[in-house]
């Protein structure tokens, strides 16, 4: 399990008429935590896509556990929950940094894909970053 964590400030724009952030931002905070945490670990994104590797979202599950506002800070920490070199699932907490209130916990479910988005073996085409996620599971 990872120590990795993402912190962010509620943009105003993310929320709803009732001053909250619409559910629907959420899992942008995700993936922006998921890139954050790939990049720390030196496998971004953009080393996927240079050789040929997509990273599709299958499924995302949230559970709301409170709100947060315009200008609260929130810390996502998001982990590697199962991985087999071909299908990964990503695990999230949000907190909100003052109180320390847990706001949501979600996950992702993904594939490792080429271009024309045929599942691939992590381990055949990148065998370092399976490593690296195998340490991580």
């Amino acid at each position: 399990m990872t120590d990795f964590s993402f912190t962010r400030k509620i943009n105003y724009y993310e929320t709803d008429r009732m001053g909250i952030v619409h559910h629907s931002n959420y899992i942008r905070f995700l993936e922006e935590a998921r890139c954050k945490m790939l990049d720390f670990y030196k496998m971004p994104y953009s080393a996927f896509e240079k050789q040929g590797i997509m990273i599709p979202v299958l499924a995302v599950n949230c559970s709301f556990k409170q709100h947060v506002t315009f200008d609260d800070v929130i810390e996502i920490k998001p982990f590697v929950k199962d991985f087999n070199g071909v299908r990964l699932t990503m695990g999230y907490k949000i907190i909100e940094q003052k109180t320390e209130n847990l706001v949501l916990t979600g996950e992702t479910k993904h594939c490792f894909t080429d271009l024309n988005l045929k599942p691939i073996r992590l381990q055949k085409q990148i065998p370092n970053f399976y490593d690296k996620f195998m340490d991580l599971k």
